[in-house]
């Protein structure tokens, strides 16, 4: 994938997510203008600019349903797990870099913001593989919708109550009961029959502090007919392998001269 091809898609990400307050906050009067004026910019199709934006639209409440049919791609996944916690403030400023008149600082940035993309090059190659990974696209998004619907039918091994949703709270878990004895859950989806599953460094500590408090959901053959496999205490239950992976964080400095 050709780096100005990566640069669109950080910026398509955060149209997605940000929907009309992305297009205030870059000072676009519409969508239309904004996959024109970014095009123009990044020498990408406009078509393709919204295009991008559309496989990201299924995983946020802006109102699209953007392309729910189909998996995310490598390149696509690489970028929602690393800018998908980064604020509307932080992923704002690096947007603007994107899409601005570049100077030797912000080519510095912009190294870094599509270094951690290669795995979309490998978008057309097709690996055989004898596991899947989950994702946290639209399969997870899917997940979660069943496991709330299965909650309030009683059939997560006969929890029931009230379910507090911890999905954009960074917490380490998705949702919470709300009566005592607290139960807290992390729910993954597949796919297909069988697979792997991701957790974040995050979750896998949050499970090791919470031990059997911690339920591990895992939502498999979501297309079809849906298995659900519950696991307590995944922290004791599973030896896991470690992947280290590059990522983008934000830090705002406050420099001496603003402090002294």
């Amino acid at each position: 994938m050709e780096k100005n091809h990566k640069l669109a898609l950080i910026v398509a990400f955060y149209l997605s997510k940000f929907n009309k307050k992305a297009l205030l906050n870059l000072n676009f009067s519409n969508f239309t203008e904004a996959f024109r004026v970014i095009g123009e910019i990044l020498n990408v199709k406009q078509n393709t600019i919204k295009n991008m934006r559309d496989e990201f639209d299924p995983l946020y409440p802006n109102g699209r349903q953007g392309w729910y049919q189909r998996e995310l791609r490598p390149s696509r996944l690489a970028v929602l797990e690393q800018y998908d916690e980064l604020s509307e403030e932080a992923l704002n400023e690096i947007v603007k870099e994107i899409i601005s008149p570049a100077n030797t600082k912000i080519n510095e940035n912009i190294e870094q913001y599509v270094s951690i993309i290669n795995s979309g090059d490998n978008d057309d190659i097709s690996l055989q593989r004898s596991y899947t990974y989950t994702t946290r696209g639209i399969t997870g998004k899917k997940a979660e919708d069943l496991f709330i619907e299965y909650f309030n039918k009683g059939l997560i091994n006969g929890f029931s109550g009230d379910l507090i949703d911890r999905r954009q709270d960074g917490c380490g878990y998705d949702f919470e009961t709300k009566d005592e004895p607290k139960f807290i859950f992390e729910v993954k989806g597949l796919l297909g029959e069988a697979g792997g599953i991701n957790l974040t460094d995050k979750e896998w500590r949050v499970a090791k502090e919470l031990k059997d408090k911690y339920i591990l959901v895992l939502i498999s053959n979501i297309e079809n007919d849906p298995n659900i496999n519950i696991y307590s205490n995944p922290y004791n239950t599973f030896i896991p392998s470690k992947v280290i992976a590059r990522s983008i964080s934000i830090n705002w400095i406050i420099d001496s001269k603003q402090l002294f």
